[in-house]
């Protein structure tokens, strides 16, 4: 983690130097003291005027570390970069101060005491609303899986990977809220979450020979089989009631579809 915390090293006295930022407070990973050498900078900085610092933010950045990539996102409200080491960093332009939960910033600056800490009452969604978000992502599961033979009948290999993976990510999604699994870090981690069955078990989901016919029906049916034995108990576990009836009609589709298909198993 040297790289990220000579960075921080020496923004702290870029920061302390520049008159025009009020306040300055790290968040994600550094924010809540779980950073690791893989993780990102998420700067938020407090400006007296957003414009006049955003005219020179790049010539800013870069005097802390060369640039191979500089860019404006969220109408020129956060500053996406990438420094020659391979460091990301983004950072948030404010011109008012927000509301800050101690357990999950890091303060680097704060000019005349402007930042408001205060903890934030955790606010869980409604039982009602987690059911009816499972049973979307289960439903559009059902629907991706629908499409196997469609894009396998074609030979469009690239696509069916391409629908493999949005697959992953709802089975995920339904594995970590069905079971109440609250995620605390970003996106790029998730072994933590599932746990070591669940992980090895959608690993070897995907175990790709290739990127073939074969394997990506196998990959599919795989997913469809954590989904045919999860789903159900997700579902009682929150009270709503699984789509048993679309789960066995797209499976009875997909089957008599790929039957049809000149390729063997």
């Amino acid at each position: 983690m040297q790289m990220q915390a000579d960075f921080l090293a020496d923004l702290r006295t870029q920061l302390n130097g520049d008159a025009q930022v009020q306040a300055a407070w790290l968040a994600g990973s550094f924010g809540c003291g779980n950073a690791d050498r893989y993780s990102d900078i998420d700067l938020h900085l407090l400006l007296d005027d957003i414009e006049t610092f955003r005219n020179r933010a790049q010539a800013w950045l870069e005097s802390l570390r060369p640039l191979v990539l500089y860019r404006l996102l969220f109408d020129g409200r956060m500053i996406n970069a990438l420094t020659d080491e391979g460091l990301r960093i983004d950072i948030w332009l404010h011109d008012e101060a927000p509301p800050l939960d101690p357990a999950a910033v890091d303060v680097q600056l704060d000019r005349g005491g402007v930042l408001r800490l205060e903890t934030l009452p955790a606010t869980a969604p409604a039982p009602a609303q987690i059911a009816g978000t499972l049973l979307a992502q289960m439903e559009e599961f059902w629907r991706c899986i629908a499409l196997l033979p469609t894009v396998i009948g074609r030979r469009e290999l690239l696509v069916a990977f391409t629908g493999l993976n949005m697959e992953l990510g709802l089975v995920t999604e339904i594995l970590m809220a069905g079971y109440g699994v609250q995620r605390e870090r970003g996106v790029k981690i998730l072994n933590p979450y599932l746990g070591d069955t669940r992980c090895a078990e959608l690993e070897a989901a995907l175990q790709l020979n290739g990127l073939t016919v074969e394997s990506l029906v196998i990959a599919n049916r795989a997913l469809a089989e954590i989904v045919r034995t999860q789903g159900p108990l997700i579902a009682r576990r929150h009270g709503f009631v699984y789509p048993a009836t679309l789960e066995k009609a797209v499976l009875r589709y997909v089957a008599h579809e790929l039957h049809n298909l000149p390729w063997e198993e």
